[in-house]
């Protein structure tokens, strides 16, 4: 599959993002570092990289969700990869796939441990959601430790740290 436009990975901060901050003695946010994970990952299709907000989710209220929507609906390209905090991650990608152009195809990604620290999932969520926004059809979805969900269809199961697909309600 050949691919002319770039990739656009936008962050949104959240776990995935968060570094050692030692004059705080706490993690938080300094400065987006999905272009350096990118280079590290030697993702070959061309890409670009855009910081929307550094922000850790359980910390988003609506505002900054539309805020994610908005810029989301005014990106050309096709192919997105929004790096979020897991807490609220379904929240967004289902507030944003109400929004999306139609051609696009959206694909929300985390981390349940810091890329910063050992032992961490990020650079793997983030590989495979490249992957998968590059052959999922266009809609919005959650790609998460080797799965892939519709974001009307998933939820954060906290106890079992880890996605899952939402059971059908009854009709």
């Amino acid at each position: 599959m050949a691919i002319h436009e770039p990739l656009v990975f936008l962050s949104c901060g959240g776990t995935i993002e968060k570094i050692y901050l030692p004059e705080a003695g706490r993690l938080g946010f300094d400065r987006s570092r999905v272009a350096d994970w990118a280079k590290r990952c030697r993702i070959t299709a061309p890409w670009r990289a855009e910081t929307v907000m550094l922000i850790d989710s359980l910390e988003m209220v609506d505002r900054d969700r539309q805020h994610l929507a908005q810029k989301i609906a005014q990106v050309p390209e096709s192919k997105l990869v929004v790096l979020h905090g897991t807490d609220t991650m379904a929240e967004s990608a289902r507030t944003t796939m109400l929004h999306r152009k139609e051609h696009q195809t959206i694909v929300f990604t985390g981390a349940m441990i810091p890329a910063s620290l050992g032992q961490s999932d990020a650079l793997f969520n983030f590989g495979f959601a490249c992957a998968a926004v590059q052959f999922l059809p266009s809609g919005t979805y959650i790609a998460m430790n080797g799965k892939i969900f519709p974001a009307d269809r998933v939820q954060k199961n906290t106890a079992a740290g880890r996605f899952e697909e939402q059971p059908e309600k009854p009709a």
